[in-house]
């Protein structure tokens, strides 16, 4: 039936249009939790709707009703760890694994534990690492005979030595051999692959998440606070927004790694030893009542936060943000720390006071004391809802049940065949245009011809990869040959819409699922085929080159060439035309236009003298403002709009204007690749600069930026 079938909320009426996000949120909080469901439909149902309809409130609210009404409301809410509960299903050969997470350290909880256990005397804890595996042993097998306790913390580092361990702790069990009833092991490890399987299999395992939003991020810090510390300083008031600055700093930068890329291209591991330091530093650098700002701001920018910070993108993110709560502004009368007022350093002296304002900051964190845009926490619940669906997809069982419907292999061979069938098998060089081959007077060849070129022996490459593995997937289903373990991968990405590892591996970057990643294949080798064949297109699509780096380079290239200039003093000006093109379009007007007649949307579009125009990018965080022709916030729920085409000119010592937004132009969504020599991550493309009224603070701390291609 239709959908309102389904689903009838009591005002559908022009939902999402004329509604505040806000209104909008109410809505469908209420949309799931109330009676407004078609009563047949059972809480799986739902599920599968809201995963349709509205992907991003699956976690959020639709999956956790399933889960209260399946299983229990125990079931989604943490438990509180406690040590003294624990330590009851702990005997002499049951050892506690703390299964370490970023940012939390079981360490000063156990210490506590065994100081009201009146153990403290009698523990001994090593932190495993190199040759310190024999050491560790002894203290076992010492505490075995005496009755201590033993903490082996970071398992995880001393890989060559957990055979050893592995066996010594199958030794517990053995009936011969005499343990007094008072020894425990406690162990903590990250989570590794090499950790022994029998020994977690045989002890009691336990994680502690580090905590989740700003309020409970600085409530720790001032958990860990002493008053001494805090409140007798020769700087006096200062001296305490300063601290509160740098705590809510360290919350602000662990808390963005939820946004995932708009927060940081790379996820990092900062802890609470990172801010330890930085308020040490602080200490020693105001023994004289004196602040001094920039030994500061660079050590704790530079050294002991960006330290930690590999990418060039993230060291200005993270410059950024310190400006907002560690400056020498922070100080000033009514400082706050974001426009809504909620968040800022109290004027009081007490440890207490700040603790008490800190239990009344707001639970849930709004977007904007991030410095970002509303739409982030769609990029947020997005990510969380892909996460889940990708780790149920991974534990599934692989056999195919029988009854109605097709079996995997039929889907599987409906797939070879429609992808056999719409993918070229190959791009020819030998037709191309004649026009590609002209050459200038000292008988070079346009640079961008030999891009051409690269780039169809790259297509090539992959399109032959393709086509074989088809043919033998298709092979091994009929049974005439042995299905490898490559094919099974292959097999099994198909059936969960997925691209098989072994095509992405020779392929370019790309986060779509399996079905767009086809569609998006035909177009990229269809925008080279009518390159070969037309020539030169008059806009290029930046987003179909394998390598578009290369691309780049070879217009500078050209420009160097024709005007007899060093390359290397040579940069992009970039210059925004307000005209969209989708090449999709571009592909089929080519289609019916006769061979040497201009495409009908070529014709408006002006003929640069230097440089090439290109399209095809989408912006991440902002959106193009085609009256002002500036960048502006996005609006309400559109995620990644298209950026009108923009001529890329080339220009000799180009000094840009400051106001300019200096973007990155990514290849993916998922901004991390690995880092190459230039400092920059392999799926960083250029910095394209764009002209805004606002500051570049702002679109920094948004995480603006451009992509090549989207992730459906």
């Amino acid at each position: 039936g239709s959908f309102e079938t389904y689903i009838n909320p009591p005002d559908w009426e022009g939902y999402g249009k004329t509604k505040s996000e806000e209104q909008v949120m109410i809505l469908e909080n209420e949309a799931m939790r109330q009676d407004i469901w078609n009563p047949e439909l059972s809480s799986f149902h739902k599920l599968i709707l809201v995963k349709c309809c509205k992907e991003e409130k699956v976690v959020v609210f639709a999956l956790t009703d399933f889960v209260i009404e399946n299983l229990g409301k125990q079931f989604i809410e943490t438990p509180p760890v406690d040590l003294a509960t624990l330590y009851q299903d702990m005997a002499f050969n049951t050892p506690l694994i703390f299964i370490l997470s970023t940012g939390s350290d079981p360490m000063g909880a156990f210490q506590r534990f065994a100081r009201e256990s009146g153990y403290s005397e009698r523990v001994q804890s090593i932190s495993l690492g190199q040759g310190q595996g024999p050491i560790a042993e002894k203290m076992i097998k010492d505490a075995m005979k005496t009755g201590n306790w033993v903490f082996l913390q970071n398992c995880h580092l001393a890989v060559s030595w957990m055979l050893a361990m592995e066996e010594l702790i199958k030794t517990f069990t053995d009936p011969n051999i005499v343990i007094k009833d008072t020894f425990r092991l406690f162990l903590s490890s990250m989570p590794s692959n090499t950790f022994p399987v029998t020994v977690l299999q045989n002890s009691v395992k336990v994680t502690n998440e580090p905590p989740k939003g700003l309020r409970a991020n600085i409530r720790r810090a001032f958990t860990e606070m002493t008053p001494s510390f805090f409140e007798e300083n020769i700087l006096g008031r200062k001296w305490r927004q300063i601290i509160f600055g740098i705590c809510f700093f360290h919350a602000i930068i662990q808390e963005r790694k939820k946004f995932g890329p708009l927060g940081w291209n790379i996820c990092y591991e900062f802890n609470d030893s990172d801010r330890e330091c930085a308020l040490l530093n602080l200490n020693l650098y105001c023994q004289e009542g004196k602040i001094p700002w920039d030994a500061l701001i660079y050590i704790t920018g530079e050294i002991t936060y960006g330290g930690r910070v590999t990418d060039t993108w993230d060291q200005r993110c993270l410059r950024t943000v310190l400006k907002k709560f560690f400056s020498p502004e922070t100080l000033e009368a009514d400082y706050k720390y974001s426009e809504s007022g909620i968040y800022f350093a109290p004027l009081a002296d007490s440890l207490q006071e700040f603790r008490d304002y800190i239990e009344n900051l707001p639970l849930i964190d709004d977007p904007e004391v991030f410095g970002m845009h509303e739409n982030a926490n769609l990029a947020f619940q997005y990510k969380e809802t892909n996460t889940l669906i990708n780790t149920i997809l991974e534990v599934q069982p692989r056999s195919s049940s029988g009854g109605e419907g097709k079996s995997n292999d039929e889907i599987v061979q409906e797939l070879v065949a429609s992808v056999r069938a719409r993918v070229l098998e190959t791009l020819e060089m030998e037709g191309a245009s004649e026009s590609l081959f002209t050459k200038d007077p000292q008988g070079r060849l346009n640079s961008l011809t030999t891009v051409l070129g690269q780039e169809v022996d790259r297509f090539n490459n992959l399109l032959k990869l393709i086509h074989t593995s088809l043919e033998t997937l298709n092979k091994a289903i009929a049974g005439l040959v042995v299905m490898s373990e490559e094919m099974e991968k292959v097999y099994n990405s198909f059936l969960n819409n997925q691209v098989p590892s072994l095509w992405s591996n020779t392929a370019y970057p790309s986060l779509k699922p399996l079905g767009s990643w086809v569609k998006d294949l035909i177009l990229r080798t269809s925008f080279v085929d009518l390159w070969l064949k037309r020539g030169q297109p008059k806009s290029f699509w930046i987003s179909g080159f394998f390598f578009p780096q290369g691309f780049l380079t070879g217009t500078l290239q050209n420009h160097a060439r024709k005007y007899n200039l060093p390359i290397d003093e040579l940069s992009f000006k970039y210059n925004v035309i307000p005209a969209y093109r989708d090449q999709a379009a571009v592909i089929e007007a080519a289609k019916t236009v006769k061979f040497g007649q201009e495409l009908p949307m070529d014709v408006e579009l002006p003929s640069p003298e230097d440089g090439v125009l290109v399209h095809g990018m989408f912006m991440d965080a902002s959106r193009w403002d085609d009256k002002e022709m500036v960048i502006e916030d996005a609006l309400p729920g559109q995620m990644n709009p298209m950026l009108p085409m923009v001529h890329f000119e080339p220009q000799q010592n180009y000094e840009p204007c400051p106001t300019l937004y200096h973007s990155p132009l990514y290849k993916t969504g998922a901004r991390a690749g690995t880092l190459s020599t230039t400092g920059h991550s392999t799926n960083f493309v250029v910095t394209v600069l764009l002209p805004s009224k606002r500051s570049k603070d702002y679109w920094i701390a948004k995480g603006s930026a451009l992509l090549c291609q989207l992730n459906e």
